[in-house]
């Protein structure tokens, strides 16, 4: 039972993270539920470093890109490098005096069942803004700015990361595909900033035994599903809206709300 825990850990993480429904929220959830104990730090680390590798592989041709950037010494011409910064400083400072706070205090159901009801309805209003001609990488830096303040949101426990900032690119007129790109682009600097955070505290255990097989099982099965949940949504986005989520978290946060 508690090796099935760590394939459902990396299960939930890796369908759930970049798609709009809150990874997090899930696996507190589903904690919930099953009555797990704690999974650890270490296998924490261990999924989000299933989720990066995933959406570093799918991106590899934007990574590419970004990399030349810098080489070419083009980074102080199109400046996209330092938009993608821009975008996350927002988040990484907020993070550092309010994570653990919202850890303590804000992550319970009627807390995420409330977030996922706010947070569709917002996300099915910006899915209804008018389009304008943008691209993700010819993004301003006041946009980058704007989505950047949209991904504080995302410590809000049930808000979801993605869902936020596809919400706020939605708003400012970016397409379905350029606001879940861009999304994904963020999502790499703050998945390393999440793991070098769970890193530090490791440090600070006092414990060094730790069994390697089951965080592997459940960073390499948040790889499979992470890959495939991209795959699926960027192949959905380009002939449907956002609505099936959006039904999907209301409906969730409603029975959330019922039976919590």
């Amino acid at each position: 039972m508690f090796e099935l825990q760590f394939f459902l850990i990396g299960l939930i993480q890796g369908v759930t993270e970049f798609l709009p429904i809150s990874s997090s929220g899930h696996l507190v959830l589903f904690a919930e539920l099953a009555k797990w104990e704690d999974q650890g730090l270490f296998t924490d680390i261990a999924v989000h470093f299933g989720t990066l590798f995933a959406v570093i592989f799918y991106m590899r041709k934007e990574i590419r890109f970004l990399i030349s950037n810098i080489l070419a010494m083009q980074i102080l011409e199109d400046k996209i490098v330092f938009k993608i910064i821009v975008a996350t400083i927002p988040a990484i400072i907020v993070g550092l005096f309010i994570y653990d706070l919202v850890n303590l205090y804000f992550r319970n159901i009627e807390v995420m069942a409330t977030s996922s009801i706010v947070f569709a309805l917002i996300l099915f209003i910006a899915d209804k803004s008018k389009i304008e001609e943008k691209n993700w990488n010819n993004i301003s830096f006041k946009d980058s700015f704007l989505i950047g303040l949209w991904q504080v949101l995302a410590f809000i426990p049930g808000a979801s990361r993605a869902g936020v900032t596809i919400t706020g690119a939605r708003f400012l007129g970016y397409d379905r595909l350029n606001a879940t790109r861009f999304s994904m682009i963020l999502s790499i600097p703050i998945i390393l900033a999440s793991m070098t955070l769970s890193l530090i505290n490791v440090s600070k255990e006092n414990y060094v035994d730790i069994n390697l097989s089951q965080p592997f099982t459940a960073a390499i099965v948040a790889f499979i599903t992470a890959l495939l949940s991209i795959i699926f949504l960027m192949k959905f986005i380009k002939t449907f809206n956002f609505n099936i989520f959006i039904i999907y978290r209301f409906l969730l946060g409603i029975l959330l709300l019922l039976f919590a």
